[in-house]
């Protein structure tokens, strides 16, 4: 429930410390002065782990700010993307197919580095993107790939009999879609969209290397200052555990209302 982008910045932070034990850096900056430098860092600073975990806690509305942003527009491409696939519309669908074969068969990163860097040297639209809605529109499209397959497999669970029957009824598409597809496909889709809405917020976890102070920012900065990997990148998991768990009781909540509201 964490993410592979946390865990590899506590081993980056691990890695600096050990640097420092081997005098390979210069430790100068530690807060704790009067302790010898194997001893303090053989040890685990709770009163330390108790301040900086309300420094981490207070980005915490900057990474949601860019996860819900970037849910938004992916469970709008994610349906877009899953209507033309559903119905196999001519040109579209073999254009969505390629992109979401693209989405989800490159790295994350690489496609964060690709836009910032890589296009913003053509496109002075993209030169003057603030980093938040860069990331915001790299993880928007990334998502949005993986939210259309769960869509798409939602839309191909109701049974086709039942819209054929629905149209012998007098029923129009409208209705069919409102009344019998949209109900029993959203409880199909809740699940894995969670899911995807879940690895989001872990993914926002890299925007911190375009420079946004959102959580690993945090950390990053006091990490530079007191070389304290353990305890801040520990505090960061403990922060990203407590808002991950409590949208997973959401889902489940959800998961329920729908239940009972069809």
């Amino acid at each position: 429930m964490i993410g592979a982008p946390i865990c590899l910045a506590l081993f980056y932070g691990m890695r600096e410390e050990r640097q420092v034990l081997r005098g390979q850096r210069s430790d100068s900056r530690h807060p704790y002065p009067g302790i010898s430098a194997g001893k303090r860092r053989s040890m685990f600073d709770i009163h330390y782990f108790l301040e900086v975990l309300p420094k981490v806690f207070a980005k915490t509305p900057v990474t949601l700010e860019i996860a819900l942003i970037a849910a938004f527009f992916s469970l709008l491409l994610g349906m877009i993307i899953a209507v033309i696939a559903y119905y196999r519309l001519p040109l579209l669908y073999p254009a969505a197919r390629a992109f979401v074969s693209f989405m989800r068969g490159t790295p994350i990163v690489a496609q964060l580095y690709f836009f910032y860097f890589g296009v913003a040297v053509y496109s002075a639209l993209v030169r003057d993107m603030t980093p938040v809605t860069a990331v915001s529109l790299v993880l928007s499209l990334n998502v949005g790939a993986f939210m259309s397959e769960s869509i798409r497999a939602a839309l191909l669970s109701v049974d086709d009999g039942q819209r054929e029957a629905a149209l012998s009824l007098g029923m129009s598409n409208l209705q069919i879609v409102r009344r019998i597809i949209i109900p029993q496909a959203l409880r199909v889709a809740l699940p894995p969209l969670f899911n995807d809405f879940i690895n989001l917020i872990k993914a926002s976890s890299l925007a911190f290397m375009l420079g946004v102070p959102d959580i690993m920012g945090a950390a990053r900065t006091e990490g530079s200052r007191t070389y304290r990997y353990f305890e801040i990148y520990g505090a960061v998991m403990v922060v990203y555990w407590v808002v991950i768990t409590a949208f997973d009781f959401l889902r489940k909540l959800l998961e329920k209302r729908c239940a009972a509201a069809f």
